[in-house]
């Protein structure tokens, strides 16, 4: 039963994906978990299945929009209803999205929700939980970032650029948080076979047999394990590594242009 001495998780995008991954494997870690997501129905279907498999554990289901400026504090006082003695011993800010597109063409909303989910929201959970953790003398704190991180990529500028921020300022904190028995750290993936990525299930095939993309169930279990070993971050995948060290910085800014221009006039993107 729900108590004060349970070991709690909230995980953000709970329900699919990446985040559906982060709910199991931190149950079978030993982990109540907080499933937060869009949609209530999912994150009810997601708790209704864990219990299943994990009867001895305790899992809240909240839907909410994080994409709202009051979402990190609204999120705080709904957990505070449901469970009143709760500390959070592991934060994961997961939740994200994806629009591949010209920056121009991106509508203010769509420029709005992916700055507020990935920055705003991600930013404030951090300041609302951080400090119990410290008062705890425990806590770990893993915030999604990217490759995309590493380098600017045409048709996901924003998406980059918020991933950037996300790869510094979890830096940043990480080194406030020395000596505080508090770890604060990032992972970097590149593709991952979630329906973020929304791609021809033969290319999909074809780029897991090549490791240019994993699974969700292997890319959490690393993230994990990076995590709890205390590590500053990880960039999983050889091909990933190749690009970031090797492709990138070799690959100029005006070929990048030029293909980008080339995509764009050949699938009438602009």
């Amino acid at each position: 039963m729900p108590g004060e001495n349970r070991k709690y998780a909230l995980v953000t995008g709970g329900s699919s994906g990446m985040g559906l991954e982060y709910v199991r494997q931190l149950a079978s870690r030993g982990y109540d978990v907080m499933i937060v997501a869009l949609s209530q129905d999912e994150t009810d279907r997601v708790k209704a299945d864990m219990e299943e498999s994990f009867p001895e554990r305790d899992f809240v289901s909240v839907g909410m929009d994080l994409a709202r400026t009051d979402a990190a504090f609204a999120l705080r006082d709904r957990l505070r209803e449901l469970r009143p003695d709760a500390g959070i011993e592991v934060l994961i800010n997961n939740a994200g999205v994806l629009d591949v597109m010209h920056f121009v063409n991106m509508s203010s909303e769509q420029l709005d929700r992916i700055m507020l989910l990935h920055n705003y929201t991600m930013t404030m959970l951090c300041h609302i939980y951080l400090p119990m953790m410290i008062e705890a003398h425990k806590g770990y704190i893993l915030n999604v970032s990217s490759l995309a991180a590493w380098t600017s990529y045409p048709f996901i500028s924003t998406y980059s650029a918020t991933k950037s921020y996300i790869m510094a300022l979890t830096k940043s904190i990480r080194a406030e948080c020395h000596g505080t028995g508090v770890n604060v750290c990032s992972i970097y993936f590149g593709a991952v076979a979630t329906p973020l990525i929304d791609i021809p299930e033969r290319l999909r095939k074809t780029a897991l047999a090549l490791h240019v993309m994993t699974t969700p169930d292997k890319a959490v279990r690393k993230a994990l394990k990076m995590m709890f070993r205390g590590r500053s971050g990880r960039m999983p995948g050889i091909m990933n590594i190749l690009y970031r060290y090797v492709a990138g910085p070799l690959v100029p800014s005006w070929l990048i242009g030029k293909i980008s221009y080339k995509l764009t006039r050949k699938y009438n993107l602009r």
